[in-house]
């Protein structure tokens, strides 16, 4: 099947939103993280995880960034 019989405009506006939610809030998580490393207050869990989470959440932003420049790219195309 084609891809471009595929593309739906209203689908596309969802998906970014989506992406774009879920973005900001990996920013707050990162952000967080980020704090509760610089003052060592961990919230019940062990400095390791802490950096291990930072660590989870800068890659999956990577990730989710990827996905929004790739949509994004694809609906260039089909414009």
């Amino acid at each position: 099947m084609n891809e471009e019989n595929n593309y739906d405009p209203d689908v596309h506006i969802l998906a970014t939103d989506k992406i774009q939610s879920k973005l900001v809030s990996l920013m707050f998580s990162i952000e967080d993280v980020s704090k509760a490393l610089k003052t060592k207050i961990y919230g019940g869990i062990t400095q390791q995880e802490c950096e291990l989470l930072l660590t989870s959440e800068k890659k999956e932003q990577k990730i989710y960034e990827y996905i929004l420049d790739a949509l994004d790219t694809f609906a260039d195309k089909i414009r």
